[in-house]
């Protein structure tokens, strides 16, 4: 087999596990998918997958076709690579990733801009909740939240951040004895995350009053949403926390660290024009936003630098170097 569009949606539904999955990650529909998975087995003369209820399962021949189809990936990905490294143009398509919750307001004025300084580059914002590859060129600039990014990934943490409990304004008043430590009796509510039942964030109650989850959740768009209509508190970063007009900081309960944000790029990718000046513009951005992150009680934390697998600590300047 030498068609490599064959290869290329044979790997989808291999990495994906059915046609759906392949569809959405290949930007065409599911007969589209059906259709050349068909044509694909059609002139090999062999089926790749057996068809399951759970999903589709490679057979003997799929696990070859998808490991050549992994090769050819590659090569054609490091092609792409360095060629793009060698752009020396300014102007051109620009694919950012970012968490769907950190582009709110502030992000978009950043967007606007960027656009306004450098209207010939044509920016492709992508917000899906997975993390995209940039090794596989899935997109050229990473917003991330993150402790630890990829070593072999470019960029700098532009900033630190800080949590706290946010809660509504009608619950504030109806616990406020409990907040206050007045009532030991009555426990304050709050909205629980699923993941803590693995790994609860260090210190999480130690400086709460008696609190109990009101209920669990695995995301925090909906613990924001439960957190307005009064359910109970929800501890989120100060920056979604203090731009939500419907929550307040829940008082006495003081901010915490929190994950810190990155700007990335693949390595490849650092000296390209718009990649360099998108990537020290936004940095420049985040930095000088740094008391939105960290909030009121602690505005200063360190930072660090990604290069070449190096991580230095202490407190950089805006700028990608």
């Amino acid at each position: 087999m030498t068609d490599w569009d064959s290869l290329r949606y044979i790997l989808a539904v291999a990495r994906e596990g059915g046609l759906s999955g392949a569809a959405r990650i290949l930007g065409v529909n599911h007969a589209t998918v059906s259709r050349q998975l068909a044509k694909a087995e059609d002139a090999a003369g062999v089926r790749f997958f057996t068809r399951l209820a759970s999903g589709l399962q490679p057979t003997e021949a799929g696990q070859v076709a998808i490991a050549h189809a992994e090769e050819v990936e590659a090569r054609m990905v490091a092609l792409d690579m360095a060629l793009a490294a060698r752009d020396e143009t300014e102007e051109g398509e620009l694919k950012i990733t970012i968490p769907p919750l950190m582009a709110e307001d502030h992000f978009a004025e950043d967007i606007k801009e960027f656009k306004a300084l450098h209207p010939g580059i044509d920016i492709h914002l992508l917000g899906a909740t997975e993390v995209l590859n940039l090794h596989r060129r899935e997109a050229d600039v990473a917003i991330r939240v993150t402790q630890s990014p990829e070593e072999s990934l470019w960029g700098r943490m532009v900033t630190p951040q800080r949590a706290g409990w946010f809660a509504s304004p009608a619950f504030i008043e109806q616990y406020r004895a409990t907040i206050e430590r007045q009532d030991t009796d009555t426990p304050l509510p709050y909205i629980a995350f699923s993941t803590w039942l693995n790994s609860a964030p260090a210190g999480l109650f130690s400086d709460l009053p008696p609190a109990r989850a009101a209920l669990k959740t695995d995301d925090m768009v909906s613990a924001m949403s439960l957190a307005r209509q009064g359910m109970g508190m929800v501890r989120t970063s100060h920056l979604l926390g203090s731009c939500d007009p419907h929550l307040e900081r829940v008082p006495g309960l003081p901010l915490s660290d929190h994950t810190p944000i990155w700007v990335l790029t693949h390595p490849d990718l650092r000296h390209v024009p718009r990649v360099t000046e998108f990537m020290r513009f936004i940095a420049g951005r985040f930095t000088a936003r740094r008391a939105l992150y960290m909030g009121p009680d602690k505005t200063s934390a360190n930072t660090a630098t990604r290069g070449d697998g190096a991580k230095l600590e202490g407190t950089m300047s805006a700028t990608v170097e």
